[in-house]
C-alpha cells in the first residue's frame, strides 16, 4: 500500500509556500477562463466553478506523485460533463437530483476500499459535483452551451494546479515508499470497524447525512439549502471517527461566526456592484484563509465565508441577511453532520489512532533493521498522524486527564529527530518495539517490555521512553494479584509498571478504571 510520497524539496511543506501554490494556480486558472468566458459568451459562474475547482484540487492533489495526478485529466473532465446534467436535475426534480447528488458522493467514499488509486478517483469525482453547492450552473437554457464548455473548464484547473505543484513540489526527486501489509495494523484496522469496512462506514454515513441535510435544507432554508448540505459534507466526508466529526463540525460554526464578524466589517458599503476592486480583496482574502488553514480549519471556513459576502456584494446583494442565513444554515448543517456520523455506524477517534501509531511502530521496526527508506517511512507515518491530532488534543484540554491517547502522537513526534541521529545501539530497542506494537494490537505475550538501562543521554533511550509513554497507555492496567503488581528479583520492572509505581507514590493509590488513559 503507497502511503506517500515524502518531498524533497522542504519549502513546500511551509505554510506560506504552500497557500502561495495555491493562489498561483487559482489565479492562472481564474485568468485563463476569463478569457474562455469573453471568447465563447459564456456565463460567469463559469469563471467562478474555475476557482472552486483549482481551490479544492490543490488540497486534494498537494504531495501526490506524477501517476495520481494523471487521474484528474480523466476524472475531472467526465465528472464535470455528469455534474451540469446532475444540476439540471436538481433543478428540474429536487428529489431524484437531491439522490443521485448523494449517491455520486457516496460510492465516491466507498471505492476507497479498492486502494489508494481508487480513493485519489473517488475524491476528484466528487469535486465537481461539489462545486454545485456553491456555484449553480447556469439557468433553464444554458445548459447545452455549458455542457459543452464543462470538461474544458475542468482541464484548465487540471493543467494549472498540476503544473504549479509540480515547479514547486519536484515530484521526480522524490522517494516513493511502500508500506509492508503487517499483522499488527490489519488487527487494529479489524477491531475500528469491527467487521465492517471505514470506507463502508463513512459511505453510508455521508449518504444518508446528505440526505438528511436535502430534506432539512429544502424546509428550512429553501433559497439557500445547499448551505446546509455543504455543512454536513464537509463534516462527514474524512471524519475519522467520532471525536473527529464533532471536531470539524465545532471549528466550521466557529469559523463561520468569526468570517461573519469579518464579512460585515469588510461589505459595510466599502465597494458598489460590479466594483473591480471587490474581485481583488476576495482573492487576498482566500489567499490569508489558504495560508492559515495550515493552523486551523476555522480560518479558512471565516475566510469562505467572507469572500462569499464580498462575492455577494459584487452582484449587488445585500450581504447582511445573507450572512445571518449563512450563519444558520452551517450550525444546522454541522449538527446533522456531527449527527451522522455519532448514529450511523459510527467509529472512535482514538481506534483509528491505533491504527495509524501501529503503522508507525511497523515501519519504526525497519528503521531499526535499515531497511532502505524506512525512515522516510517512519517520519510520513508520524506525519499522518496530523489528521487525528486535533480531536484528541481538544479532548485532552477538556477532560484534562492524563495519560491520554493525544500523548500517543506527542511522543511519536518527538521521536523524529532522535531516530534520524540514532546509532547502531539503537538496534536493541527492536524487542521494546514489538512489545508496543502487541500492546496496541491488545496482544499480552511474548516478551515484556523491558527498559534499557540509563548510562547516557543517547538517542537511543530518547527513543526509549517515548515508546514507554506508549506502552503505559495501551498496555493493560495493573491488576490487585500480587504476582501481577510486584516486579520480579531477576528482571527489571516494566515501563508500565514504573511509571504506575512514580504515580502511586505521588498521589496515592488509584483503582485500575482511572489508571486507563482517556479520549
Amino acid at each position: 500500500m503507497t502511503v506517500g510520497t515524502v518531498r524533497t524539496f522542504a519549502a513546500a511543506k511551509a505554510p506560506v509556500a504552500v497557500a502561495a501554490a495555491t493562489m498561483a494556480a487559482v489565479l492562472a486558472a481564474y485568468g485563463s477562463t476569463l478569457l474562455l468566458e469573453h471568447a465563447a459568451h459564456l456565463h460567469i459562474d463559469s469563471v467562478i466553478q474555475a476557482v472552486v475547482l483549482s481551490v479544492t484540487l490543490s488540497r486534494a492533489h498537494r504531495g501526490a506523485p506524477i501517476p495520481d495526478r494523471l487521474i484528474g485529466f480523466v476524472v475531472m473532465p467526465v465528472v464535470a460533463v455528469a455534474s451540469v446534467g446532475l444540476g439540471d436535475l436538481m433543478r428540474n426534480d429536487a428529489f431524484a437530483g437531491d439522490a443521485a447528488f448523494a449517491a455520486l458522493v457516496a460510492s465516491g467514499i466507498w471505492i476507497r476500499r479498492f486502494g489508494p488509486r481508487f480513493a485519489k478517483a473517488g475524491t476528484l469525482m466528487m469535486l465537481p459535483a461539489i462545486a454545485l453547492l456553491v456555484i449553480p450552473h447556469g439557468g433553464p437554457g444554458a445548459s447545452s452551451t455549458h455542457l459543452m464548455w464543462a470538461p474544458v473548464i475542468a482541464l484548465i484547473a487540471c493543467f494549472w494546479v498540476t503544473a504549479v505543484q509540480v515547479a514547486v513540489e519536484r515530484p521526480w526527486r522524490a522517494v516513493r515508499t511502500k508500506a509492508p501489509a503487517t499483522a499488527t495494523a490489519t488487527a487494529t484496522a479489524t477491531a475500528a470497524g469491527k467487521g465492517v469496512r471505514v470506507s463502508t462506514r463513512m459511505a453510508a454515513q455521508t449518504g444518508i447525512g446528505l440526505c438528511a441535510a436535502f430534506a432539512v435544507g429544502h424546509w428550512l432554508f429553501p433559497d439557500h439549502w445547499s448551505w446546509v448540505v455543504l455543512t454536513a459534507f464537509i463534516v462527514c466526508n474524512g471524519a475519522r471517527g467520532r471525536g473527529d466529526a464533532l471536531h470539524k463540525g465545532l471549528l466550521r460554526a466557529l469559523g463561520a461566526a468569526g468570517g461573519t464578524v469579518l464579512a460585515a466589517a469588510l461589505a459595510s458599503g466599502l465597494f458598489a456592484p460590479r466594483d473591480p476592486d471587490t474581485v481583488v480583496l476576495i482573492f487576498v482574502v482566500l489567499g490569508l484563509a489558504a495560508w492559515l488553514r495550515q493552523r486551523s480549519y476555522a480560518y479558512w471556513a471565516g475566510g469562505v465565508t467572507a469572500a462569499l459576502s464580498l462575492l455577494y456584494v459584487y452582484y449587488g446583494q445585500s450581504a447582511g441577511p445573507l450572512l445571518q442565513t449563512r450563519l444558520e444554515a452551517i450550525l444546522v448543517g454541522g449538527v446533522i453532520g456531527v449527527g451522522a456520523a455519532w448514529a450511523i455506524l459510527p467509529f472512535r477517534t482514538r481506534d483509528v489512532l491505533r491504527r495509524r501509531a501501529a503503522e508507525c511502530l511497523a515501519a519504526l521496526t525497519d528503521v531499526l533493521r535499515d531497511e532502505p527508506h524506512a525512515r522516510a517511512r517512519f517520519e510520513s507515518s508520524v506525519t499522518e498522524l496530523d489528521t487525528v491530532y486535533g480531536p484528541l488534543r481538544l479532548h485532552r484540554f477538556v477532560s484534562r486527564a492524563r495519560p491520554h491517547h493525544a500523548d500517543v502522537v506527542d511522543a511519536l513526534r518527538e521521536m523524529v529527530p532522535h531516530v534520524r541521529a540514532a546509532g547502531p545501539d539503537a538496534r536493541a530497542l527492536r524487542a521494546n518495539v514489538g512489545s508496543v506494537r502487541r500492546a496496541i494490537a491488545r496482544r499480552h505475550d511474548g516478551t515484556p517490555y523491558k527498559r534499557l538501562a540509563v548510562d547516557d543521554a543517547t538517542a537511543a533511550h530518547a527513543i526509549d521512553a517515548g515508546l514507554a509513554r506508549i506502552h503505559a497507555i495501551y498496555a493493560p492496567p495493573p491488576t490487585d494479584s500480587p504476582a501481577a503488581t510486584e516486579p520480579s528479583r531477576t528482571t527489571e520492572p516494566s515501563a508500565a509498571t514504573e511509571l504506575s509505581r512514580t504515580a502511586v507514590s505521588r498521589r496515592g493509590p488509584e483503582s485500575p478504571e482511572k489508571a486507563r488513559p482517556a479520549g
